[in-house]
């Protein structure tokens, strides 16, 4: 077993492979869409085919990297010279393995806002909902700085609501705030 990291090893392809088949998928179901009249230049096409070519990308953005050469993970380690004595001669303190385990407070907190976006989108709409979502993930990932979070939540919610609402001409859930 060579020591690259979980993430670098070629079982880490099951990622690009779903990516690749979601990019079929959208391909296949926009090439076999009804579309009712010309759709404009926002038509319901658009947005799938967006989705599918990043979806392509990223595919093979993430393949290219993960199958890519690492001399730094594949080339056997050197024998560590010296007394070992702590002048520096012997393995520095940074380099002990990585943990590759699963974070299960992160990935709970992500899949629980993503729940929580689901069940309150009705009753907050959109932009309330889409914010809590960024937050939860947000926070997933490490951040802790709130204010931030829900202020660019916020902001990314509202731009997306804009977005669809101005040039695709669909409406998003309002919630309680779109009867005030």
């Amino acid at each position: 077993m060579s020591g690259r990291p979980a993430h670098l090893s070629r079982g880490a392809l099951v990622v690009p492979a779903i990516l690749a088949a979601l990019g079929v998928f959208l391909t296949y179901g926009t090439l076999t869409m009804q579309v009712v009249g010309d759709g404009g230049l926002f038509g319901p096409t658009t947005m799938p085919w967006i989705v599918a070519i990043l979806c392509y990308v990223v595919a093979a953005l993430l393949a290219f990297d993960i199958l890519r050469p690492r001399p730094e993970f594949d080339a056997p380690a050197p024998a560590a010279a010296g007394t070992g004595d702590g002048d520096g001669d012997g393995a520095a303190a940074g380099d002990a393995p990585a943990d590759t385990g699963v974070n299960a407070p992160a990935v709970l907190t992500a899949v629980g806002g993503v729940a929580a976006f689901i069940v309150v989108l009705p009753y907050l709409g959109w932009i309330l909902s889409a914010t809590g979502l960024f937050v939860a993930v947000a926070a997933a990932l490490g951040n802790r700085r709130w204010p931030a979070m829900a202020l660019g939540g916020l902001a990314v919610s509202s731009a997306v609501q804009v977005v669809f609402s101005m040039l695709l001409g669909i409406s998003l859930p309002a919630g309680f705030v779109g009867g005030l």
